[in-house]
């Protein structure tokens, strides 16, 4: 019955305003100042504080039932975004793509350069042959690092125009998400992946507070800031004993899934998940999703913080589910839908003994 009353406490406006909130705070992978504070004003907001490892993994945690066999569920706040790698004659900045973004997405697009120094400057992405009015080969010249730069929003001319801005190598670039919120339910935004999911935890650990549920076992909630880089889930506290990541579920060819599903990963580019706890979050959707609104998927071009802990030989179980996204790491595409069943299978998984 307590599973059933926590499934029922879902807010779908607490998890939409959560993810604004987290929109707002920019977090390409490396640059966390601003979504930790964010972060911890929610949370503070609910009635719980954070920690914070040397990697930037942000914390809380939940007394459970049961002291041994502790579990981690985990959302990344960090996102793709771009790095300074040096300027063109003109002023423009030389980028490096950072995560698997995709350059022809971002063309046109407006963006923060947040500098060393502090300071945060405007731009744009731009591709260098950027009007079909100018050059002759702009439609068809490959979108990518090479042929892509970020185009200061200012009076910038060559290189020390843009250095006395505070711009140089290395200065963290953050894509504007660019949020729209349409009255059937469906959300177009950038960086659903994955502040969708950690507004689905915060709304979890709402539930947690208002209602007095207490998880099975001791609960890490975790929020790693180097998924998108390969790295986020690699250290974990030792006592962990399952780690659970919420990140996207994909929409194609090979998925059977739209914007409405929660998608449970059986398996990514690295291979299966642990059998025993995969088939346990099958079961525990089957049973506490609507029906038709899951599915289970296999990943090619894919992975989670998850398989960073099962593969840097930490002692644990390892799984994943989340949201179906289309369009993924571009201007990406869900339901609330899918975020409400995402959250219904993570009360499950974290009350279930």
């Amino acid at each position: 019955m307590a599973i059933r009353n926590s499934l029922d406490n879902v807010d779908r406006r607490f998890v939409l305003s959560s993810f604004k909130r987290l929109l707002e705070a920019d977090s390409p992978a490396g640059y966390y100042p601003d979504v930790h504070a964010c972060l911890a004003q929610i949370l503070g907001e609910l009635g719980y504080a954070m920690e914070v490892d040397n990697k930037a993994t942000a914390y809380v945690r939940i007394p459970g039932e049961r002291s041994d066999g502790v579990r981690c569920i985990a959302a990344h706040l960090d996102t793709v975004g771009l790095v300074v790698r040096g300027f063109n004659d003109n002023g423009t900045l030389r980028v490096r793509g950072i995560g698997t973004i995709s350059y022809s997405s971002i063309e046109g697009e407006t963006c923060r350069i947040h500098c060393r120094d502090g300071r945060v400057v405007e731009g744009q992405v731009i591709c260098d042959r950027h009007s079909v009015h100018v050059f002759a080969d702009s439609r068809d010249i490959a979108r990518n690092e090479t042929n892509m730069s970020v185009s200061i929003i200012s009076d910038v001319r060559c290189p020390d125009d843009a250095r006395a801005l505070g711009v140089g190598a290395g200065a963290l670039v953050a894509i504007d998400p660019h949020p729209q919120f349409f009255d059937n339910g469906y959300i177009v935004s950038r960086h659903i992946d994955d502040k969708a999911a950690v507004a689905v935890l915060l709304d979890v650990l709402r539930i947690l507070k208002e209602t007095g549920s207490v998880p099975a076992h001791d609960t890490l909630f975790a929020f790693p800031m180097c998924e998108e880089i390969g790295h986020g889930g690699s250290f974990v506290p030792e006592e962990v004993r399952e780690y659970v990541a919420l990140d996207i579920a994909l929409i194609g060819p090979d998925y059977e899934a739209d914007e409405h599903h929660v998608g449970v990963i059986t398996s990514d580019s690295h291979g299966p998940y642990d059998w025993e706890l995969t088939n346990r979050l099958i079961r525990l959707a089957a049973e506490n999703c609507d029906r038709g609104k899951w599915s289970q998927q296999v990943t090619y071009r894919y992975t989670t913080d998850a398989s960073h802990a099962y593969r840097a030989s930490h002692d644990l179980k390892a799984s994943a589910f989340g949201m179906a996204c289309m369009n993924t790491h571009g201007r990406e595409r869900s339901h609330i839908d899918a975020l409400v069943q995402t959250e219904r299978l993570a009360l499950a998984y974290l009350l279930e003994g």
